[in-house]
């Protein structure tokens, strides 16, 4: 009777949409399996193209000896302008079963590019989590230095790490101390820092992610012992107060002795980085529109969020000791490249937009910047590192010298392991990356090596690099054998050739400002 009743109901209609992470998430269609990606069709490699060779020789024009810009800036730009593409290098594939073939380019593995930015994001954070951080409660410590700072921090690497070893030695002394009131005579601290350079408006904006364990580990470093895990209450938001006025005390004092040892706050241009210099003073400037409405100091108050005298401190992220998943974004968000490729688009007017991610500054802020096409490759310039800049940095108990580096508890087995099989130490020595294959499944669910067809995996057949072999290939193929092409230097007018500061961005460009004392008053978040 119960059951008739029920099979006569009519049950009620499911609303549109339930929820969706992102607006049209719910409506796209399921994820395809692997193609190659084609960074010739999107528009950052274009303007690239049409306006480096004019990028290059301007800086050379305008500089007293002709250097231009460091080899360095000029060397990730050409490495970004020959990634992905079939002409340079490429790996053939084949499926033994029907004979599909697949052609895989080569990378550049550069430091501007975002695919390999995003490859070396995603392979370091699997290290982290399957051979380095045991199976604790970890938080993540963000750190934004005063905005009158940030210019020295940029172009002074030493300075840099100064600052960044006093916030580990503030931050690790707060964590003795507070477990020693809970009876822990001695506890060791480690941290793994991500220096980032980049903010999310392209601009200048040098800062770090610190992930650090919410405890401390306990234990001597005897041969063959573990050590042992004590985990800490966590902050409070007078905690994360106190750390912020430390550090503006400490960094201060830094200021006064950095001052003391040098009459000028920035160090000495010379003529190969007078360019490079002046490209970092321009990143640094705040979009106009973008600080146009301000909300209430209430609205933007956050928990365990501290602001002191411009330098800001951020401890609301934690993730849990068995987060193994949230660890990894964790960490893939700290490794992030400096922009992403597909939020670039033309304007009518031949200028390049770049969709932000947020509303930047603020809730009522800007969406979009608009920049001319030799401002946007000033601003990729500045948000360079230098070469040998370490952007990852392993200090405390997980530092390479330590010696309880080895005593740590070993992180549990990565997913689809047998369980069966014992839990190894790590060993001593990085292994190599992990393929790329791997990462693909293991970061977007593609299986690159599997055949679409009949799902066998594919056979590599060859790494081919002879440019006539390639040719001859791709001719076959009926697919481009030459690389897009660069377009010349181009000299329109005098004013293009050697544009002032005022001129040529606060004119055409969005992301200006007035100038630097003025910029001294606002900074972005």
């Amino acid at each position: 009777m119960e059951a008739a009743a029920t099979a006569g109901r009519v049950p009620a209609p499911l609303p549109a949409v339930v929820y969706e992470r992102e607006p049209g998430a719910a409506s796209r269609p399921l994820p395809p399996g692997y193609r190659r990606r084609e960074p010739e069709q999107t528009v950052l490699h274009a303007v690239v193209r049409e306006h480096l060779e004019t990028f290059l020789a301007d800086a050379r024009a305008a500089s007293p000896s002709g250097a231009g810009y460091p080899a360095f800036v000029e060397k990730e730009l050409r490495r970004y302008l020959s990634c992905g593409l079939l002409p340079n290098a490429f790996a053939r594939l084949r499926c033994p079963k029907c004979g599909a073939e697949r052609l895989v380019p080569g990378a550049c593995h550069g430091r501007l590019c975002p695919s390999c930015s995003g490859r070396r994001m995603a392979d370091t954070a699997a290290h982290l989590v399957d051979r380095v951080l045991p199976a604790v409660p970890y938080r993540q410590w963000v750190l934004t230095f005063p905005w009158p700072l940030r210019l020295p921090l940029a172009r002074d690497a030493a300075f840099l790490s100064a600052a960044l070893g006093l916030f580990r030695r503030t931050l690790f002394a707060w964590q003795r101390r507070r477990g020693r009131d809970q009876g822990i005579a001695d506890g060791h601290p480690g941290a793994i820092t991500f220096l980032q350079r980049f903010g999310s408006a392209l601009n200048l904006h040098p800062h770090c992610h610190t992930l650090t364990p919410d405890g401390l580990f306990v234990g001597d470093p005897a041969p063959g012992a573990r050590l042992e895990f004590v985990a800490l209450p966590p902050p409070t938001d007078d905690d994360v107060a106190f750390l912020a006025t430390r550090l503006v005390q400490r960094l201060a004092a830094l200021l006064e002795r950095r001052r003391a040892a040098s009459d000028d706050d920035l160090p000495p241009d010379d003529d190969e980085q007078a360019h490079l210099h002046a490209a970092l003073a321009q990143a640094t400037w705040v979009p106009r529109d973008a600080t146009a409405a301000v909300l209430p100091a209430d609205a933007l108050r956050k928990p365990l969020c501290a602001s002191v005298d411009g330098l800001n401190l951020h401890a609301a992220r934690a993730v849990a000791a068995d987060d193994r998943e949230g660890l990894e974004q964790l960490c893939k968000y700290g490794l992030r490249a400096p922009f992403a490729v597909d939020r670039f688009f033309r304007d009518p007017d031949g200028r390049v937009g770049y969709r932000l991610p947020k509303p930047w500054p603020n809730p009522q802020g800007c969406t979009e910047l608009h920049l001319e096409p030799q401002a946007l490759l000033r601003r990729l310039a500045a948000l360079l590192p230098p070469p040998y800049f370490n952007l990852v940095r392993y200090s405390g108990v997980f530092a390479n010298r330590s010696r309880y580096r080895i005593c740590l508890p070993p992180p549990p087995l990565p997913e689809g392991t047998p369980a069966s099989e014992p839990a190894a130490d790590p060993p001593p020595v990085r292994p190599r990356r992990l393929p790329w294959a791997q990462l693909l499944r293991r970061t977007l669910d593609v299986d690159a090596l599997t055949c679409w067809r009949c799902g066998v995996p594919m056979v590599v057949l060859a790494f081919l690099t002879d440019p006539a072999v390639i040719k001859k290939i791709l001719a076959h193929l009926q697919l481009p054998t030459e690389p897009p092409p660069l377009a010349p230097a181009r000299f329109e007018s005098q004013e293009e050739r050697f544009p002032d500061a005022a001129g040529d961005d606060a004119s055409q460009d969005p992301d200006d400002h007035p100038g630097p004392e003025s910029a001294s008053a606002r900074g972005p978040p």
